[in-house]
C-alpha cells in the first residue's frame, strides 16, 4: 500500500477504533481488492508512437460494483489512484449507494494532445482494461480533465469490444447517448445542499462570506447556488489568478468574465500571493486538486469552515490541525458526493431504460444530500466529534455490516 493511501487509512483506523470493529473488517478494508497498471500505446499526429501509463483500482466491492472517475493528468500515478479509490469506498457507503470504491487515471496532459490523440488515449484505456469494466463490476465516470465526450468514446469502445451496448457500464455520458440530465451540476449543487443543511451545526449567519479556490465546473456551480441562497461570494480563483471583492459579486458575472478573458485576472482586486487561505471569510472552499491544506499552512486558514469540494483537499495532518483550531471541516466524502449520487441515477436509468427528468434528478439529489448531511451532523453531536469522524463512522458501519454478513472469525471458529 502506498504512503498516501496509508495516510488516509488513518480515517478508517480511527472509525474502526471508535466502533470497536473486528480485525476481519479492518484487514479487508486496508487493502484494495484489485489494482491494475497498463501501458497505452498511441499513434500521434506526427506518426510517432507514444506510451502513456494508466491505472485502475477497485478498493472495495463489498457493497456492489466499484464506482469512480477516470482522470487524465500528468501527475497521476498508482499512489494517487489507490488513494482516491479508497476515498470512493467510503463516499459511496456514506451516500447509501449500492457501490464500492474505484478510481482510474492516465498520466497525460490532455492540453498537449489533439482531439484525435485524446480519443485514441480514451479508447486505448478501455482496450487495456476491458476485462475489469462493466455494469456489475466497475463503472467509471468523468473526473479531472475528462468529460462526456471522453466517456462516450470509452462507452463506444467497450460496446465494440463486447459486441453489445454498454450504456450502464460507464456514467457521465452525453444525454443523447444514455447520460442523465443534471450530472454536470451535481457535484457543486450537492455541496451547496450539504452546507445549507449544516447551517445550524456550522453556526453560519445570514450573508456569510465564501472564498472558492478552483472556479471550474463544481466550484462555479457551488458559487451560483450559494449566491442564490443569500451567501456572499467574495473571492474566487483559477489557475491564473485569485480575485477578491469584500462586498461580494454575482458568480455568473465572474463566469462570463472568465470565459471572455480566459481567466479571472482583472475581474476584481487581486489577492496577495493568490492565496485564499489567509482571507478573513466564513467559508473556504477548496475545489481544485487535493492536498491544498496541509500541516505547513493549516494555521494560515482564517475561515471558520472549510468545505472539501475537491477530493482530499486537506491532508490528514492538515485536517487534524484545523480541527484542533476549532475549524469545522465538511469532509470530501460528504461534500462532493453529489456527483456519484447522480451517477447512480444514470446507472439505474440505463439499466431500467426509463429516462429521468432534470426535476426528478434534482429532487432525488437534494433530498439525498440533505438527509446525508443531517445524519452526519446528528452523529457528530451524539459522539461529540467532528464531521469527518462522524461521516467515516457511518460509512464504515455500513461496509462492516456487509463484510460481517459473509462471516467473521467467530463464525469459522464455531
Amino acid at each position: 500500500m502506498s504512503a498516501s493511501t496509508l495516510d488516509v487509512c488513518t480515517f478508517l483506523e480511527r472509525a474502526a477504533d471508535a466502533l470497536n470493529l473486528n480485525d476481519d473488517v479492518r484487514e479487508v478494508l486496508r487493502h484494495p481488492t484489485r489494482s491494475v497498471a497498463a501501458s497505452i500505446n498511441v499513434r500521434m499526429g506526427d506518426g510517432s508512437l507514444k506510451t502513456f501509463s494508466a491505472w485502475r483500482t477497485i478498493h472495495s466491492n463489498a457493497l456492489g460494483p466499484a464506482k469512480g472517475g477516470i482522470r487524465f493528468h500528468p501527475s497521476v500515478d498508482a499512489d494517487e489512484v489507490n488513494t482516491l479509490a479508497f476515498l470512493m469506498t467510503f463516499k459511496t457507503a456514506l451516500a447509501g449507494l449500492p457501490f464500492g470504491g474505484g478510481k482510474g487515471g492516465v498520466a497525460v496532459d490532455p492540453g498537449l494532445l489533439s482531439r484525435h490523440e485524446l480519443e485514441r488515449v480514451a479508447r486505448g484505456y478501455v482496450r487495456a482494461l476491458r476485462h475489469d469494466l462493466g455494469a456489475g463490476r466497475d463503472v467509471p465516470a468523468p473526473d479531472v480533465n475528462t468529460n462526456g465526450t471522453v466517456l462516450a468514446w470509452m462507452a463506444d469502445e467497450l460496446a465494440a469490444l463486447e459486441g453489445t451496448a454498454q450504456t450502464a457500464s460507464i456514467t457521465g455520458k452525453p444525454i443523447v447517448l444514455g447520460g442523465i440530465a443534471g450530472r454536470a451540476e451535481a457535484t457543486g449543487r450537492g455541496a451547496a445542499k450539504v452546507v445549507l443543511a449544516l447551517t445550524d451545526h456550522l453556526k453560519l449567519a445570514d450573508g456569510a462570506t465564501i472564498a472558492i479556490q478552483g472556479f471550474g465546473n463544481a466550484g462555479a456551480q457551488f458559487a451560483r447556488d450559494m449566491h442564490e441562497a443569500g451567501f456572499r461570494i467574495v473571492a474566487v480563483s483559477d489557475s491564473s489568478s485569485a480575485v477578491y471583492s469584500p462586498d461580494g459579486f454575482d458568480p455568473s458575472e465572474a463566469e462570463a468574465y472568465k470565459a471572455q478573458h480566459r481567466g479571472l485576472k482583472g475581474f476584481a482586486d487581486a489577492v496577495p500571493g493568490n492565496d485564499l487561505r489567509k482571507l478573513d471569510v466564513d467559508i473556504l472552499v477548496p475545489a481544485a486538486l487535493g492536498g491544498w491544506i496541509d500541516d505547513t499552512n493549516a494555521d494560515d486558514v482564517a475561515a471558520k469552515v472549510v468545505v472539501e469540494v475537491s477530493n482530499q483537499a486537506c491532508t490528514v495532518h492538515g485536517a487534524d490541525r484545523l480541527t484542533e483550531r476549532g475549524v469545522h471541516v465538511v469532509p470530501d466524502i460528504l461534500a462532493n458526493s453529489g456527483g456519484v449520487s447522480v451517477s447512480y441515477l444514470e446507472w439505474v436509468q440505463n439499466r431500467s431504460g426509463e429516462q429521468m427528468s432534470r426535476e426528478k434528478v434534482f429532487a432525488d439529489l437534494d433530498q439525498r444530500m440533505a438527509e446525508m448531511a443531517t445524519a452526519v451532523a446528528r452523529r457528530a453531536a451524539e459522539d461529540k466529534t467532528d464531521l469527518r469522524s462522524a461521516a467515516y463512522r457511518i460509512a464504515v458501519s455500513r461496509i462492516a455490516e456487509a463484510i460481517e454478513s459473509m462471516g467473521t472469525r467467530r463464525l469459522f471458529n464455531e
